[in-house]
């Protein structure tokens, strides 16, 4: 198992406060904390509230997210706000969607049911105050996968619905979660969803080539617990995407290709009349997209053929750059370059397009994501020229916030950290990509905030026959295995 830090913190910073488990993976200065659901299990049991699941939750992180500083101005961990803290796990499937479906199922039965229970209570609130049926939204959301993308991918959540024995309708509902929580109750959860991206090239890069990142920045509960998620299959070409068990797809995802497509949430909101349920929902968008696109051309061909769910920027990736598109599911527009060279594109949670005007209502402004934004452009600025996929993985690592000028971890860094703020959100998983080398590439993945946590580091071939820094007979691997299925 090939893991490694981030140079963010000093060893000793890194261990302070760290309590380990009964089973550590000792590679690299890595630990497994509390390495299962137990740690989370307070939280999931509570019984809703009138404000739904957010309060409850942010209220219990206000009691224990403390922030002790230390001389280099890093934090405590506190294994109540980072239930998991191991290399990510990883998964690999192959076959028709059906197949991979009930693999992956019986792979992650254990998280799948603690996702479906966590998710289904707060959607069916959710629902109910909008005065949405859910047989009548879920049948919509059947009709507009079956229409737009491909009607299997239904089949593979139900054989994975069958195999870690929840319900189909629960496993579905749970995957429309971002798109029932920004579109039904925007005005309450727009922050919870977040997301950094850059991606660099030419003079930016150490090497020219194509270098990609981004921060999967949300809800601890449950994106914290992904895993990476390996596919060959049938139809379409073998991508990989670190997903939260029971997702067909997420805001992440790359092929063999070398095709990257990625997404960050917006904290502006689109108006009623750009909303529709005859749409794709996002997490089958991020699917669809991923394993059956070739490059950003065909790709972003594809995006531009249908309606999508939610207001987002899309983030589209080869060996040429990077193409960003934001869109309601009823106007679209590319993102410009937000520097004179040309050799760089970078997006947090901003509007970027003002054609898009009439069509949003804008929030309070600065928003953390304005603020993220600010900050990833010093970075990217103080990185030129040296960026590479460890460059990259110290860029997604960074504290500097651009509200107070000074190095200081918080919602408004890089690698975020809401619960300094009572908030249950921050960075649940980071990822970079190294495009230098043709026939492979080189992909690093951390579970939780990037700054501590134990970075997966893989090689992998074209059609994704040979995975270089994964050896499924290692004892740690196994032990990761069973933590998944327990």
């Amino acid at each position: 198992m090939e893991t490694r830090r981030t140079a963010a913190l000093s060893e000793s910073a890194l261990h302070r406060g760290m309590r380990p488990s009964s089973h550590p993976i000792s590679r690299g200065g890595c630990e497994v904390i509390d390495a299962s659901l137990a740690a989370a299990q307070p939280f999931l049991e509570r019984d809703n509230n009138e404000e739904g699941v957010f309060v409850s939750l942010q209220q219990e992180f206000s009691r224990v997210g403390d922030r002790a500083p230390t001389e280099t101005g890093t934090f405590k961990l506190d294994r109540t706000v980072y239930p998991w803290n191991s290399p990510i796990p990883l998964v690999i499937v192959e076959g028709s969607s059906a197949e991979m479906g009930r693999q992956f199922g019986k792979a992650t039965k254990g998280i799948i049911g603690r996702v479906v229970q966590h998710n289904v209570p707060l959607l069916r609130d959710a629902l109910h105050k909008s005065r949405v049926e859910e047989k009548d939204y879920l049948h919509n959301v059947e009709r507009a996968v079956g229409k737009f993308t491909e009607s299997e991918f239904l089949d593979e959540i139900n054989a994975m619905a069958e195999a870690s024995s929840v319900s189909y309708d629960s496993l579905l509902l749970t995957n429309m979660n971002v798109d029932i929580m920004t579109t039904l109750r925007s005005q309450k959860a727009g922050e919870l969803f977040s997301c950094d991206f850059f991606s660099a090239w030419g003079g930016a890069t150490q090497t020219g080539s194509v270098v990609a990142g981004h921060n999967d920045d949300g809800g601890r509960l449950m994106d914290q617990f992904s895993v990476l998620r390996i596919a060959k299959p049938k139809r379409g070409r073998p991508f990989v995407t670190p997903v939260t068990p029971g997702y067909i797809g997420y805001d992440a995802i790359f092929n063999d290709a070398w095709f990257f497509f990625c997404g960050t949430a917006l904290h502006d909101r689109m108006r009623d009349s750009e909303m529709t349920d005859d749409a794709v929902p996002s997490w089958f968008m991020y699917r669809w997209i991923g394993q059956f696109s070739s490059g950003v051309e065909d790709a972003v061909a594809r995006f531009n053929s249908v309606p999508n769910m939610g207001f987002k920027n899309w983030c589209f990736t080869d060996s040429g750059g990077t193409k960003i598109v934001e869109a309601t599911p009823k106007h679209k527009a590319f993102v410009d370059f937000p520097t004179k060279r040309k050799d760089a594109i970078f997006i947090s949670n901003n509007t970027a397009c003002d054609e898009l005007g009439s069509h949003i209502k804008k929030v309070k402004h600065p928003t953390s994501g304005d603020h993220r934004f600010a900050s990833m452009k010093i970075a990217l600025e103080d990185a030129y020229g040296k960026i590479g996929l460890d460059e990259g993985m110290r860029l997604l690592s960074g504290h500097y916030d651009s509200s107070v000028k000074r190095e200081s971890a918080s919602a408004n860094t890089i690698c975020m950290h809401g619960e300094y703020l009572g908030k249950i959100s921050g960075t649940c998983r980071s990822l970079v990509l190294d495009l230098s080398t043709p026939d492979s590439l080189e992909v690093a993945v951390a579970l939780g905030n990037p700054c501590y946590g134990c970075w997966r580091h893989l090689r992998l071939s074209r059609g994704l026959e040979k995975i270089e820094g994964y050896n499924p007979d290692d004892t740690r691997e196994r032990e990761l295995r069973g933590l998944l299925a327990a």
